[in-house]
């Protein structure tokens, strides 16, 4: 890796004395171990070679080439310390350790880990002051690894008391925190739960594949993160967090979750079978996926836009969609389920149009125990619904239909189509109508119907003639039934109510009759009362100067308003409106009613009452405008 600094090599220096580069040894590490071994501490001994420290934390390139010519490290000890040393470009969080690119935190830099047996061997190995003895492996300065595979204890965790600008000095921490109290930690080191983890995480450090583990064809980062959140779900209820865990806790856990993940999807599809038969789902609630999956779901929900957790995503993303009760259109890890796949008790009900209890006694009383929410797949429920696929409710008329919810309760009480008795409904509630009979009411409205590419008026689907002929749609439908109407018509080869045409024009003729000879309709009397605006006969009959026909009947909306005869000829003959003064004088309105003001002719009605100005005709003769009494 490349920075900013200028680095001088120090040609022609060489340090006499130095331990061999061992084995994953990184840089810094090893720059410590010479400086303890020169009897200088770190940054002394860098600063006095010309070496760059930062730049030699973050893994530089020629920082590395500089400390190496330290002790003249061959090409291959060169390669090995490039290899095994953390590096990061200038700015950039994540770290790159052995070609396998790390998330930020991957790499302790103001700790370390360390096994107190290790460093008793590296005490009795190396020669020299004690504190340059114990050297630094890779592996303990990362997060992930929590245990020593050579000795099968847990690690224990160091925090540097002095750190430096991009790491601390190794053996200074050690001669300090860890070589006076030796002995005694190595009696209290704790028993490793396993260390399968930690050795296949460095073979893949060393580019080490394994076509049989079902995590080697992921990168590195991503399936160590992904093994220690399942096993964290796997040991432990949701919502346990790794910093309350301690460092046994999450070795535990790494250990577990590598265990099932390097087996494969079974494997795995099978813990988190284990995970949701142990959550206890109450019968009201929602369900958050993250309190079901606990801290797998975490995992991978927080690096939603990270590709390397793609395959481990998919795998809970289906068993989330296969076993948890998840709404159509619901997104689960950046993906939307398309068809239900689980049916809860409520979507179960609302699906076969049933109420809660008319569904518990569908599926039986054993499909939900101890008072647990009722889980079953849509294909268990497909099957038991099969049973009663004709029973249909309503809300299935109408969509089978075309009728409304409500249409079809006025069918029912007209007796045009009968619920099945309550001895054959099947876990069915009140209202349960049988498909064959609404298929033959469908074809008896339609037996008659003659196909109609563009109909138009006066023929029009019964919605649209019912409102304007004040006629309910049963009444309409019984007149079909019972052939009273002579043309019936269909929209082409449609089959739904709202495909059925009739002829408004003779459903008003059969509905009114032949009507009488003595009434006026609205139309015909403002026809013969001149200036009298239609909208407001009505406010003449409410004056009592014109009545209604007999058979006008206000509160029944099939009958017609029509007013008698006898009425309007006399209203016409007893009384002039304004509008009919000023036509026939010539006059504008303003003007005629001015004329009449002052010649003193008082109207006959009261205008808030008719909405008109009324004169008597016997009441003109005397004014200026006589000749129009005449």
């Amino acid at each position: 890796m490349t920075g900013d600094v200028t680095i001088e090599r120090p040609d022609g220096r060489f340090l006499n004395l130095g331990h061999p580069l061992q084995s994953m040894e990184p840089a810094l590490g090893y720059a410590a171990r010479l400086a303890a071994l020169n009897g200088v501490n770190l940054p002394g001994l860098l600063r006095d070679m010309r070496i760059d420290i930062e730049a030699l934390g973050r893994g530089d390139g020629r920082a590395l080439d500089a400390l190496a010519e330290l002790r003249r490290l061959d090409r291959a000890g060169r390669d090995a310390l490039g290899r095994y040393t953390p590096s990061h470009a200038v700015g950039d969080k994540a770290v790159t350790v052995g070609g396998n690119r790390l998330a930020p935190g991957t790499v302790l830099t103001v700790a370390t880990r360390i096994c107190p047996h290790c460093v008793a061997e590296d005490l009795a190995r190396f020669q020299g002051p004690r504190r340059a003895r114990p050297w630094s492996r890779l592996e303990w300065v990362l997060e992930p690894v929590r245990v020593c595979r050579r000795h099968e204890t847990v690690l224990l965790h160091v925090e540097a008391d002095e750190t430096l600008r991009a790491g601390h000095d190794f053996s200074a921490t050690l001669a300090r925190k860890v070589l006076p109290a030796l002995d005694r930690l190595r009696a209290e080191a704790v028993p490793a739960p396993g260390i399968a983890f930690a050795a296949w995480l460095v073979a893949r450090l060393d580019d080490a594949h394994d076509p049989g583990n079902w995590l080697d064809d992921v990168p590195l980062h991503a399936a160590a993160a992904f093994c220690e959140a399942l096993g964290i779900s796997v040991l432990h209820g949701p919502g346990t967090h790794p910093g309350a865990m301690g460092m046994a806790g999450l070795a535990r856990a790494a250990e577990e979750g590598y265990r099932i993940a390097a087996q494969g999807a079974e494997a795995v599809e099978g813990a988190l079978d284990a995970i949701v038969g142990r959550h206890r789902f109450g019968k009201r609630g929602s369900v958050g996926h993250e309190k079901v999956y606990g801290r797998v779901h975490a995992v991978l929900r927080a690096n939603l836009k990270d590709l390397a957790f793609e395959k481990f995503r998919h795998v809970l993303r289906e068993h989330a969609f296969a076993r948890l009760p998840i709404s159509p259109g619901t997104a689960f890890l950046g993906v939307r389920l398309g068809e239900r796949r689980m049916h809860t008790q409520r979507s179960a009900a609302f699906s076969s149009s049933r109420s809660d209890a008319g569904l518990l006694r569908l599926v039986g009383p054993e499909a939900v125990a101890s008072g647990q929410r009722l889980w079953i797949t849509v294909e268990q429920f497909g099957a038991i619904v099969a049973n009663v696929e004709d029973h249909l409710t309503a809300k299935d008329v109408a969509a089978r239909t075309g009728f409304s919810v409500k249409q079809v309760g006025h069918l029912e009480e007209a007796g045009l189509l009968s619920v099945l008795p309550e001895a054959e409904r099947k876990a069915g509630s009140k209202h349960r109508f049988l498909r064959q009979d609404v298929d033959a009411f469908l074809a008896r409205l339609f037996r008659n119907a003659v196909p109609v590419a563009n109909p138009s008026e006066p023929r029009m689907t019964i919605e649209r003639a019912a409102p304007g002929l004040r006629v309910g749609t049963v009444e309409i439908l019984n007149l079909i039934l019972d052939d009273r109407l002579a043309w019936v018509g269909r929209h082409t080869t449609g089959e739904r109510y709202d495909d059925l045409l009739i002829d408004r024009d003779e459903v008003l003729r059969v509905v009114q009759g032949a009507g009488s000879a003595d009434d006026v309709t609205e139309s015909e009397a403002a026809a013969m009362l001149a200036g009298v605006d239609p909208r407001n006969l009505w406010r003449l009959v409410k004056a009592g100067l014109l009545a209604w026909s007999p058979g006008y009947r206000p509160r029944d909306p099939r009958s017609v308003r029509a007013f008698t005869r006898a009425s309007v000829e006399a209203f016409a003959a007893e009384y002039a409106t304004l509008k009919e003064v000023a036509v026939f004088a010539g006059l504008a309105p303003h003007q005629a009613m001015r004329r009449l003001q002052e010649a003193g002719v008082a109207d006959a009605a009261r205008y808030d009452l008719v909405r008109m100005k009324l004169y008597r005709r016997r009441d003109l003769a005397g004014c200026a405008l006589a000749a129009y009494a005449a």
